[in-house]
């Protein structure tokens, strides 16, 4: 103990190979005085039983960046600090049995031609050839990535902390963390039983065991571990007669569950089992450490005879073991990184998703980027720590859901698809009205929000086609149009801003003017330095000193974690009031007669963008005028425990209602930007078109960034020639030869008969500015490009 120093810039708590990587890129960049605590051994955690397999395609540009720069990471570890990383570019092959992940896979292969990422489709026959082991009589397709492969991922940690050691990094094993110190709120440092190591920042990456350590500090890290199988055979002699030195590809056959490889002249075969087992961390010893968890047999015996099935060669192997050994997941299936929201200076990274060994390079980088820069220097909206409020941290909800986030793995990413377990946390005012109605929920950020009103049966089978659920949003569209829809918008976050300095607080958070008279309300951004979008908002001036932000159902613990940072000296109050007050949205030409026809007194006579108090039955309240359908409509704000008796009032005066499907088809035909679609923290105002909402005569922040900026890339409409386009999100877009882009978000429009979409394009800029619609774009959707036509002007504006 002696040995350990008093102070250290960072402190690192975790040894696997995420903390190995995280100090390598801290001290790659220039940072010194780093520590890494491991509690035991380097890799003793779930690095050391990892399978070592790295597979670039993935579902998104994020993860898709990440693995990419991991996998190149690996290839040239070896050279730099003479330890093996045990890489060896074998491919993967992933099969079909099923067309719909036949489609699944070649989405992926069409996303990963944005990046450059080479990779075939191919038939059966072929995939026999690539791994002569397996079975391919029902197979249907496969895709071939030669330049995937795997590693040792033991070897991996090893020569990071080799190359961080070789730049200062100071390593101490044995040295198990026993408290957490902050000051003033944020961290301070480490005890190690009556050591204390004062630090700068702490990170803590310490695998199965970052949500508890987390908790010293009370901060939340919502992760739950899960037990995950796979066997390893004694030699085969259908793997022996590859010869020495060859190896198979890596093998995914995820309608079955499984991966496989070549294992010292044997076969690894593991699983995702849709029936996983959750692993209370009670299980496990205190000195759990190169350690596995039992064999069960009963329990992977469905696994292996979907194996024995594929690998014929199976019937006769000898299992060497069946290695059970603790994951840790979290509750939407991607990682968590970032700084805590709770603790300034403390870093937090975990919840791997099985991945963690082909994502630790690239995720190690963005982390060590961030604790730099102070801030993200890449997109990383999905794995954003901030996503997670601390409610979610709940332990009833991760032991339910966690299990069933392993068990998923493999699912088909259908539109529509959603978790079963853990629902119901948070659920709005008027969410029975709305189950009465008829309302299909979905999770979002620990809220119940309806996306339809069809119910099951309007909702299922699922598909990459046109979906069950079309012709009934496609009513509830034409409420939003014609009638008078309510669109329950009470997740959205509420924020009050209550001070002397509440004004001038706001008009340097805010890009858009926020000195208005009382009773309007502003449509802004929230820019952070560099110009980027942190966040999308309205404000509402309820008095001199007093404003009400709205923003976006998963924005809150971000936004508040970005003002609070930004305050300083200010004379200003920000609470969180989000459970006091719903929101209902009311779209529709017959908004206002409905409304009128709920209230007993007169509505008060609006103009865009003003709000003013409401009576709505026997509720009291305010309403907005403005809609995020782009229709005319209201917003109104009503105290919580009076939103049913107005939603009943206007059911009573003849409002439908209307879903998420509905207002985001509405959306994209006005034109309107998205959090976390078309509007990211690397996105500015004018890439998004909104530089004009900008108030150039205030200093707000970002503003600096912005003064000689001329975008190179545009938020644009698109709309598909052909009625079965059907794009999701990420899909690249190419023009002359070139990709120029990629889809943000897409959508069925009803009154075109064809799905329109934004995207973010790169070319050709000079047409587009000069108000062209420009055909003779192509969107690539599993490998198939079907023809659109792209403008910077709203769909609703096109002269079509």
């Amino acid at each position: 103990m002696s040995m350990l120093p008093s102070h250290a810039r960072t402190v690192i708590i975790g040894g696997g190979v995420v903390g190995c990587s995280i100090a390598y890129h801290l001290a790659r960049e220039g940072r010194r005085d780093i520590v890494v605590l491991e509690r035991s051994k380097l890799t003793s955690g779930t690095t050391w039983h990892a399978a070592g397999l790295v597979r670039r395609l993935r579902p998104s540009a994020t993860l898709t960046k990440l693995i990419n720069y991991s996998i190149d990471l690996y290839k040239e570890l070896e050279t730099e600090t003479g330890q093996q990383t045990g890489f060896v570019q074998t491919g993967s092959l992933s099969i079909a049995t099923h067309e719909d992940r036949l489609t699944t896979l070649k989405r992926q292969v069409s996303l990963g031609r944005a990046f450059g990422l080479e990779a075939e489709v191919i038939d059966a026959k072929r995939a026999g050839e690539l791994w002569p082991l397996i079975r391919t009589d029902d197979v249907i397709g496969a895709v071939w990535s030669p330049a995937d492969g795997r590693v040792n991922p033991s070897d991996v940690a090893l020569a990071l902390s080799k190359g961080a050691k070789a730049r200062g990094v100071s390593f101490f094993e044995d040295t198990r963390v026993t408290s957490l110190r902050k000051s003033g709120g944020r961290i301070s440092g480490v005890e190690v039983g009556e050591h204390v190591i004062e630090a700068n920042e702490v990170v803590i990456a310490c695998g199965l065991w970052s949500r508890e350590v987390a908790e010293m500090a009370g901060a939340h890290m919502p992760l739950y571990a899960c037990e995950h199988f796979y066997i390893l055979t004694k030699p085969l002699p259908e793997v022996k007669a590859l010869g020495r030195g060859a190896h198979l590809p890596t093998l995914n056959d995820q309608d079955a569950f499984l991966y496989a490889r070549d294992d010292v002249e044997g076969l690894l075969v593991g699983s995702f089992e849709p029936n996983a087992k959750g692993l209370p961390l009670s299980r496990l010893p205190a000195d759990f450490s190169f350690d596995l968890l039992d064999e069960d047999w009963d329990h992977f015996t469905p696994m292996m005879e979907n194996a024995l099935r594929r690998i014929p060669a199976l019937e006769t192997a000898e299992v060497r073991m069946l290695l059970n050994g603790p994951e840790s997941f979290t509750l939407d299936s991607q990682f968590m990184l970032g700084e805590s929201p709770d603790v300034p200076g403390l870093f937090l990274m975990g919840g791997m998703n099985s991945s963690g060994i082909a994502l630790a390079g690239g995720a190690g980088k963005a982390l060590a980027e961030w604790i730099i820069a102070g801030h993200p220097t890449m997109e990383l909206n999905e794995a954003d720590i901030r996503r997670f409020g601390p409610e979610m941290n709940v332990l009833g909800a991760l032991e339910a859901r966690i299990p069933e986030v392993l068990g998923r793995h493999y699912d088909i990413s259908y539109p529509g698809l959603a978790m079963d377990t853990a629902r119901g946390q948070r659920r709005t005012p008027i969410h029975g009205a709305l189950y009465d109605a008829g309302a299909r929920f979905a999770g979002m950020a620990g809220w119940e929000r309806a996306v339809h009103f069809g119910g099951e049966a309007a909702h299922l089978p699922l598909t990459f086609s046109a979906p069950a659920w079309r012709d009934r949003v496609g009513a509830e569209v034409e409420a939003c149009q014609t009638g008078a829809a309510i669109i329950d918008q009470s997740a959205f976050g509420k924020i009050m801003v209550q001070g002397p300095d509440a004004c001038a607080f706001l008009n340097r958070i805010c890009a858009s003017q926020m000195d208005v008279p009382p009773g309007r309300i502003v449509y802004s951004q929230i820019l952070n330095a560099r110009g980027g979008i942190e966040s999308d908002v309205t404000v509402q001036r309820h008095g001199p000193e007093t404003y009400l932000m709205i923003t976006g159902a998963g924005e809150v613990v971000r936004d508040l974690m970005h003002m609070r940072r930004e305050k300083g000296t200010a004379r200003v109050e920000i609470t969180d009031v989000t459970s006091g007050w719903a929101i209902i949205g009311l779209a529709g030409a017959r908004a206002h007669e409905v409304l009128q026809k709920a209230s007993a007194a007169p509505v008060p006579a609006l103009k865009p963008f003003g709000f003013a108090p409401v009576e709505v039955g026997l509720a009291r309240g305010f309403a907005g005028k403005l809609s995020y359908t782009g229709q005319a409509g209201y917003e109104l704000y009503i105290a919580s425990d009076m939103a049913m008796a107005a939603h009943d009032a206007l059911v009573a005066a003849g409002a439908s209602h209307a879903g998420l499907y509905a207002t985001g088809s509405l959306r994209i035909e006005a034109g309107f930007r998205a959090w976390g679609h078309e509007l990211t923290p690397g996105t500015t105002p004018h890439e998004a078109g909104l530089d004009h909402f900008c108030a150039w005569e205030t200093d707000f922040i970002g503003k600096a960034a912005l003064a000689d900026h001329s975008p190179q890339r545009q938020i644009a409409t698109l709309l598909f020639d052909s009625p079965d386009a059907v794009p999701i999100h990420d899909e690249p877009i190419w023009f002359d030869g070139h990709v120029a882009g990629q889809v943000t978000s897409a959508a069925w429009n009803y009154t075109h008969g064809r799905t329109a979409a934004l995207a973010m394009l790169t070319m050709p800029l000079d047409r587009l500015r000069a108000g062209e619609i420009v055909d003779l774009f192509e969107v690539e959707i599993a490998c198939t490009r079907f023809s659109a036509r792209a403008a910077l002007a709203p769909l609703k504006d096109w002269k079509t």
